[in-house]
């Protein structure tokens, strides 16, 4: 297969910030996204497994003051139950994702899961993904030089990737997806060292799963806000993004507001800061099938084991690594 890897960087960035240490994080998302792709694309997989350094994870969890790395033996445990959700994948192949149209109640039953009891089962972990969540995004909100510090992986990396003269993708899960965000709007319309030689530089994919970023609170945290007033500025979103997909989970608590064509997607088109065509330019995937269980332990045993928040049920998404596969092979016009 000739693909030029050295123009490509799939740049990853995780969520919430109770992860495990950076190489763990980075090697589970490589593999997960890695045989998501194998599916359908052996010989993509087996290049990607010999050009590792086409991934590069903007890990920020080390800046949260309170921060402290899951340790190996919850990272063993992790490991086991990533390796579930590629198993489903495989086996189920492209089923896996729930179609347009499709009754939501078959889908899940076809797969023995009440969907009754799944959407049960993410309240029972709202509380404590949601306290984590607030805990964050009140954090970055607060204090601006640990949010200075959350951004610098990622734009250190999106620096380095178009100094290589790579043309980067984003993959952002959870708050990710808003650090993200704001470090594309600075390096859009931001003038000052370090971000005004980048103005005209762009991103080809923006991956963007369980994010907040349609909820208004979260939005009023971002760069973005002191235009949000003036409805067709351009300085009101980035404007260096060729395509921006977004993916959310059934039961997702972290994603509950779904609807980026009307908040983001129709609105940076009437801005015309997405070429008209292809509409593939834009996609909202709601609805999803997120079949990760959460690592037993002590405090959990008694609750629902479903997680459809985790960022490894996005990075298996089918549509997704069928994506990413046309991103690789120059595919996306």
């Amino acid at each position: 297969m000739s693909i030029d890897f050295s123009k490509k960087k799939i740049i990853m960035v995780h969520g919430l910030g109770s992860k495990p240490p950076p190489e763990v994080t980075h090697q589970l998302w490589r593999r997960a996204l890695t045989e998501n792709i194998r599916v359908s694309h052996r010989l993509l997989a087996r290049s990607l497994e010999v050009h590792p350094d086409i991934f590069e994870s903007a890990y920020w969890a080390n800046f949260v003051p309170h921060h402290i790395p899951d340790d190996a033996a919850y990272g063993k445990k992790l490991a086991v139950q990533v390796d579930k959700v590629i198993a489903e994948r495989r086996e189920i192949k492209d089923r896996f994702h729930v179609g347009m149209g499709e009754k939501l109640g078959s889908f899940f039953q076809d797969r023995g899961i009440d969907l009754v009891k799944l959407l049960a089962g993410a309240l029972t972990v709202k509380d404590d993904v949601m306290t984590r969540f607030l805990r964050e995004t009140e954090l970055y909100d607060q204090d601006q030089y640990i949010a200075d510090q959350m951004r610098a992986p990622l734009e250190n990396a999106l620096r380095r990737a178009w100094d290589e003269g790579r043309e980067p993708i984003i993959l952002a899960h959870s708050m990710g997806s808003f650090i993200s965000y704001d470090v594309l709007w600075r390096f859009a319309h931001r003038k000052t060292a370090g971000f005004g030689n980048y103005n005209n530089r762009r991103v080809k994919m923006f991956i963007t799963m369980g994010s907040p970023l349609g909820d208004e609170t979260v939005r009023n945290l971002l760069f973005a806000r002191q235009h949000k007033e003036h409805s067709l500025r351009q300085h009101q979103f980035p404007s260096n993004i060729d395509f921006w997909h977004n993916y959310a989970c059934l039961g997702d608590v972290v994603a509950h507001h779904k609807n980026f064509h009307d908040i983001f997607y129709q609105p940076m088109r009437k801005l015309k800061l997405f070429p008209a065509r292809p509409v593939s330019r834009t996609i909202d995937y709601a609805d999803l099938h997120n079949p990760f269980e959460v690592v037993a332990h002590a405090g959990n045993r008694k609750h629902e084991k479903r997680n459809p928040h985790k960022s490894y049920g996005y990075l298996v998404q089918p549509r997704l690594g069928s994506w990413i596969a046309d991103y690789l092979m120059d595919r996306l016009k």
